[in-house]
This record gives C-alpha cells, structure tokens and sequence, in this order.
C-alpha cells in the first residue's frame, strides 16, 4: 500500500511541471482542485507512515538485529576456544586442576634418591610461576608423570635438588640446562589490557531539536556497544593466547610424561652402593652401546663396583638431554669435568661404556697408559689379558707384573683390577698398565683369561726361568 502511494504521488509531482494528466488513449486535461487536495492528503499520510514508531523501528531493525549478532557471535567464539583447549587436554590425558592442593606433597624419585616437597614450593613465587617446572608439578598432567612401583615421581637427581634449593637463581653450571629449561616461562600474557580499543567520543546530543532524546538514546546504544565488543574481543584474544600457550606446555611436558599409548618403565641399575635411575625412552635413545647393556640386560643382575657414580649419572644425563634436544654446548657440559685430572678417568669410563665426545680426540689416542696397585703375590712377571670383555671378546689389553710362582694356567679375571678405570689404586698391591683400551661389557667373577707361561732350568745355577 505504502509503496502504491509513493508510486502514484511521484507521478503527481512528475506532471505538476505541466499541470496536465494523460489518460490512456492520450488525451491531455489540466489537474483540478479535487485532484490537488486528494494528492495533499495522500502525501501527508505517506509522511505521517514514514514516520511511526512501527516504521523507524522497521528501519532501526537491521542494524539493531547486525549489533546483536556481533556480540553473540564473539560470545560463541570464545566458548568455542575455552572447549578447544579443554578437548585438546583431555586427549593429551590432562587432569583437572583443581583437585591438586598447593599443600600436597609430591614424593620424588630422583635418580634413585628418594624426595619430597610441597607443590607450592615448585609451582607458586616469583621466578616459578608460569614455567616448565610449575606446569609439570601443577596438578593438571598429574596422571602422566613417570612414576615408579612406589608411585614417586621420576626426575633427575642432582638437577632436581639444585633446583630446589636455587630455584630462582637461573644458575650457569653443570645444571644450567635443567635449570633454564625448567624455568623457562610457557605463557605469555593472556590480557592485553594495556591496548585501548576504539569507543566513539562525540556526542549526538548536541541537537536541541525533538529528536535530541532520540539520538541520545542512539548514542548510548552505540557506546555500550563499541564497549561490550572491545572486551568480547579482549576475552577472545586471551582465549586464543591460552590455547596456544597449551600448545606450548604440551609439547615442553611431553618428553617428561608417559606415553599415551604406554607406560615408560623405570630403569635402575645400583652402582657402588647408589642406585641410578632413568626411563626406558632414555635408555633407547643411547642405542646399542655397553650403557644400555647395563640397563637393559644387567640392571638387577649385576651391580657397577669399579665405577663412580658420579661418571655413569653424567653419561645418562648425557642421553637424557639429546632426548629433549639439548644443544650441542649442553649436551657437552655433562661430559666435562672440574679438572684435567678428573676428566681422564672420566674419558676412559665414558669411553669404555660407548660414549665419545665428538670434539676431542678418541680416548685410545688421547688417554696415556695408566698404571696402578693390583694385589701382591709373589709372582714375577706380566700378564696380557683381554679385560674390559671378559676374554679375549673386545677387552681391553692388560699388562699385570706380578711376584710368585704359579698354581694354574687359567686365571679368574678380577674385576677389581681390569675393571677400575679412574686410576685410583685398589688395596690389593699388583702394579698394571693399561695398554689399550677396550669396548665389550665388564667382566664378572666367572670369567676367565688365558695365561701362557714358558719356563725351564739350566745346568748353570739350578734356578728356575720365566720366559714372559
């Protein structure tokens, strides 16, 4: 209807210029006065339509419906970013926070040292909030930390107790690494409450005319939305820095959980009294070397007696840290010891188990022979035996002077003597020189080394002689 009287009053005004209507078959007749006041009044109720409450809310109706649809549709993006972020924890065999209590005390399987702690003390201060190490203690990745039989949680011994007691110190030296990758920060801000967003300043309402209540109205509306859509979108720009940082926490925590498909078994193997612990994934990242033997085919079998445990704590630390992708400069810290004098036994252990640092020479051509204290029997003479393998089998070759005669041809290898390799002197009194160094396993007490002995007696003083 509105439309027909647009229609007909625009063509009213179309034949004003020449005050004259056509009808169909062409005839001209000038517009009389019923004509001009029935025109009038259809204008004024075309202006009077045009005008209404039903007509202006018509009008006001796109726009009004186009601002609620931009804040619904924020409202949904946000929700949709929390429920991808919550998704994603759960297929990563996340738990729920909250249950975990900053007073719960985590006991700690550390290297085969046992521990506790409270979890505040790992989670909550300045300098630990917001790192790898409160992100693994937390509570939320609860359920996948390598825990062994007696459910204590698994880490590394030295580096764990540095970093409790120097937690925010960001230490420089052999536990650097461990300690700046734990407390390297994981998040990012989440609010940007420092960005001001855009909010109309100028008024409407300036207008003294009747529309001033109704564009104050406008202008108010305008305000609150420019407003409300400013902190949508802050909340979903802190939505979306919260899924990335879980990206980022997951795939920092990954290397220190266990697998989704599995459990990684704790291994342990006691050396000189001390029990030194590590996970399955490090023991296959060494590959087939004499440390993953030990671990693997020996752990519970056989102790480690003529080694420091300080030497095979570092070699698994080495593995431990290429696992995480340690730099090069990292990896070789753990090798490196205080002092020459310490590090060539170090080298002929590290060596001797399959480890060779890259950037220096091999441990055959740069570790002089050594030689030391094995015990004293009355024997004269050197024996050169395959020791490091247990016979002949890849050992290293032995020289023993000793003071006595024979009893028998085959001698039991001691493990004491073949297999000390720092170069300290056993309590016995037999002197040795390691003439070169070997690559098979460590011996035990049954095996056994060949021995050629060749002596005689001449007609000159009777006295008996040892060719050696």
């Amino acid at each position: 209807m509105m439309q027909r009287i647009a229609v007909f009053l625009q063509r009213i005004r179309s034949r004003r210029r020449v005050s004259q209507l056509e009808d169909g078959d062409g005839t001209s007749f000038r517009l009389g006065e019923p004509q001009r006041s029935v025109a009038l009044w259809m204008e004024g109720e075309l202006a009077a339509r045009r005008f209404s409450a039903h007509a202006i809310l018509n009008e006001l109706h796109v726009p009004v419906t186009a601002i609620g649809d931009a804040i619904s549709q924020l409202h949904t993006q946000i929700r949709q970013a929390d429920e991808d972020a919550q998704r994603e924890r759960q297929q990563h065999g996340a738990s729920d926070p909250s249950a975990a209590s900053p007073d719960d005390t985590l006991l700690l399987n550390v290297g085969g040292h046992l521990m506790s702690v409270r979890r505040q003390h790992v989670t909550q201060g300045e300098g630990v909030e917001g790192t790898l190490l409160a992100a693994l203690f937390g509570g939320c990745w609860e359920g996948r930390l390598v825990k062994d039989d007696s459910q204590r949680v698994a880490g590394k011994a030295a580096s764990v107790g540095h970093l409790l007691d120097e937690v925010a110190k960001r230490d420089k030296g052999r536990h650097g690494f461990w300690v700046k990758l734990m407390m390297t920060p994981l998040d990012k801000d989440a609010a940007d409450s420092s960005r001001a967003d855009g909010v109309p300043t100028g008024s409407l309402t300036n207008s003294r005319t009747e529309a001033a209540a109704a564009l104050k109205a406008m202008e108010a509306i305008v305000k609150a939305f420019a407003k409300e859509k400013a902190r949508l979108e802050r909340q979903l720009r802190a939505a979306n820095t919260r899924r990335d940082n879980l990206d980022k926490e997951i795939q920092a925590v990954e290397p220190f959980l266990l697998p989704l498909s599995g459990g990684d078994a704790i291994r342990s193997v006691e050396v000189c009294g001390q029990l030194t612990s590590t996970t399955q994934s490090t023991v296959d990242e060494m590959g087939d070397i004499a440390l993953a033997n030990r671990f693997d085919l020996w752990s519970s079998s056989r102790a480690v007696e003529v080694v420091d445990p300080d030497h095979i704590g570092r070699m698994v630390d080495y593995y431990r840290r290429k696992r995480l992708g340690a730099s090069p400069a990292d990896m070789a810290a753990v090798l490196t010891m205080a002092s020459e004098t310490d590090q060539a036994p170090f080298d002929v252990n590290a060596a001797m188990y399959g480890i060779a640092k890259t950037d220096t020479p091999t441990p055959q051509a740069s570790v002089a022979p050594r030689t030391g204290t094995l015990p004293s029997s009355g024997w004269g003479g050197y024996l050169s035996a395959a020791a490091a393998g247990g016979g002949n089998g890849g050992g290293a070759t032995v020289r023993q002077r000793q003071e006595g005669s024979s009893s028998s041809q085959r001698q039991p290898a001691n493990r004491s003597t073949v297999g000390r390799r720092t170069g300290t002197s056993p309590s016995y009194g037999y002197r040795y020189e390691v003439v070169q160094e070997g690559t098979g396993r460590v011996p035990t007490d049954n095996d056994t080394v060949e021995i050629d002995w060749i002596w005689w007696n001449d007609a000159f003083d009777g006295q008996e002689k040892k060719l050696r």
